[in-house]
């Protein structure tokens, strides 16, 4: 008989299962665009005061290779100015594209279609120029909205509470905003958007001399705190808690990995101001995702201890020399890849190593649990080594696992010493690439493509929330391959759209013990010569981006 427990857990794989694509047929989708019911892209809280954000400081010096490694300097003071910074370079803008009649926005954390299902809110103690109090980010504006104010009681004992941690950060998903275009599917593109915010603001807090770890909290605290559960929603777009996290120096001593019960009770007690906007005209429903959000939800802070991760330094060649933030700001989707582009061996395993979780190095030190996804490459253009199938293993528990569950014609012929890169099999595999990314040029005419294999159904029947985490790590992972490849002169894409089981019979899986659940390209991109680009926030007071 199942437990209350195990049956909220096969209906979150059932889920999964239901989303799956095919060959023969997509998830459920609407099946056409209503372009009279697009969300609209930006958020904002009327009636709850706009705190303008400066954007004229100058960016942090830090080299882009020391982003992944322990910080060496002092940290920034928390300031309004640097909380700025921060979320200029995790969350903000980082450019408008334009055609004759059409202008859309892009931003430093990527989304599934542009949609941008993600919003931000913070709680601000002791920040130099920002008063105490809870706010909602807006990147259009980059401004922050105070939504509620905290007395000078209230701040002596959060201080007392949450110290080192003078900046508490919660994510929200707006469900509506992917499902439009992606249907029952969007449930899953807005958890990958959670983890490449993670793993951005993880990024932009290494550069001020900070660190992010999320805090364990039930998803009810997480509302509460940030009065979400409080705040009337238009229909069908309420914001959902996905985590929240902690800012604190890299210097300070550890802090706790738990959201206080008497800190939840102080932000429980505030008055809000403001109410979010509406997003669309009219809506079309699907019951599965918020059926499937409840299920998700996480009740208690989880108990399990959190792994240890490598404490080795990368093993493999580094990038030159650039500025960390001027990668951070370039980051783009490619939208076409020259097919004769290719990649250096070095440069491939460098790529790769970065993505090897490390302790006390960004973002994979953030705190959302075990390591619990390997990779599946499509190596197409790489000098030096054969086009075939490769695993990259990133954690040693995975090897023997992913090797009993995998076709037994692979060969699992380690290509150099003490690297965990495995050769499967030899062979041209552009065309199988581009297939199973639901026939995509972009997944064969790159130099290498992957799918993202995780540990599924035993991780997800017993701790449902866990299928969230699952998809934080994917798009965790995304985005440092997002980053290294601008660093290499490259350019990365997250494929949401791929064809789930002919994928796993290509592999030989023989259950959902392991599943694959984002894929992911790079290569020499290919420039749409007919697109402008404008500045990220060109549309601004030019006295606000002076700083006059």
């Amino acid at each position: 008989m199942m437990t209350s427990s195990t049956a909220t857990g096969q209906s979150v794989i059932d889920y999964h299962e239901r989303t799956k694509h095919h060959l023969h047929r997509y998830a459920r989708s609407a099946g056409y665009m209503d372009w009279d019911s697009q969300p609209v892209p930006f958020r904002s809280y009327k009636g709850a005061p706009p705190v303008p954000l400066p954007l004229s400081t100058a960016d942090p010096a830090l080299d882009y290779a020391q982003l992944y490694h322990p910080a060496i300097a002092a940290p920034t003071p928390f300031t309004q100015a640097s909380i700025a910074k921060l979320m200029e370079l995790s969350l903000g803008l980082s450019a408008w594209k334009a055609v004759p009649g059409q202008r859309w926005s892009l931003r430093i954390n990527p989304s599934s279609g542009n949609l941008h299902p993600t919003e931000a809110h913070l709680m601000a103690l002791g920040v130099d120029r920002l008063g105490d109090g809870i706010y909602h980010y807006d990147p259009l504006g980059h401004a922050l909205e105070e939504r509620a104010t905290l007395t000078a009681s209230q701040s002596r004992d959060l201080d007392r509470l949450l110290t080192p941690s003078p900046v508490l950060v919660a994510f929200t998903s707006i469900f509506w905003r992917e499902s439009w275009k992606y249907g029952e599917r969007a449930y899953r593109y807005c958890q990958h958007d959670i983890g490449h915010a993670l793993a951005a603001m993880s990024l932009a807090a290494r550069l001020l001399g900070w660190r992010l770890v999320r805090l364990d909290a039930p998803d009810e605290d997480i509302a509460a705190a940030f009065g979400l559960d409080r705040t009337s929603w238009p229909p069908h777009e309420a914001e959902k808690p996905a985590l929240v996290a902690a800012l604190s120096p890299l210097n300070a001593a550890p802090q706790q990995r738990t959201l206080p019960v008497e800190a939840v009770a102080i932000l429980k007690s505030l008055t809000l101001a403001g109410h979010p906007s509406q997003l669309s005209k009219r809506h079309q429903p699907w019951e599965v995702i918020p059926r499937t959000a409840e299920a998700c939800r996480q009740p208690h802070p989880a108990a399990a201890a959190r792994p240890p991760l490598f404490d080795t330094p990368a093993t493999r060649p580094g990038q030159a020399s650039k500025p960390a933030a001027a990668i951070i700001r370039q980051r783009r989707s490619a939208q076409a890849f020259d097919p004769e582009g290719i990649i250096t061996k070095d440069a491939f395993w460098g790529l790769l190593d970065r993505t090897r979780p490390r302790q006390d190095c960004a973002p994979f030190d953030a705190g959302i649990g075990a390591v619990r996804v390997s990779l599946i490459l499509f190596v197409h253009r790489v000098r030096d080594l054969a086009p075939g199938l490769y695993a990259f293993i990133r954690h040693p528990d995975h090897l023997e696992s992913l090797r009993k569950a995998t076709a037994a014609t692979f060969a699992w012929e380690p290509t150099m010493p003490e690297f965990p890169l495995y050769r499967l099999e030899t062979g041209d595999c552009r065309a199988e690439a581009m297939d199973l990314s639901c026939r995509q040029e972009i997944a064969g005419f790159s130099t290498f493509s992957m799918a993202m294999l995780a540990r599924f159904a035993p991780e997800v029947i017993d701790t449902p929330w866990v299928y969230r985490h699952l998809f934080w790590e994917t798009g965790m992972i995304g985005q440092v391959l997002y980053l290294e490849a601008e660093a290499r002169n490259l350019r990365g894409t997250g494929i949401g759209c791929y064809f789930d089981d002919p994928v796993h019979e290509r592999l030989g899986l023989q259950d959902n013990a392991w599943q694959s659940l984002y894929h992911f390209t790079i290569g020499v991109p290919v420039e749409d010569a007919r697109l402008q680009t404008l500045p990220p926030y060109f549309h601004l007071d030019p006295q606000r981006k002076s700083g006059r």
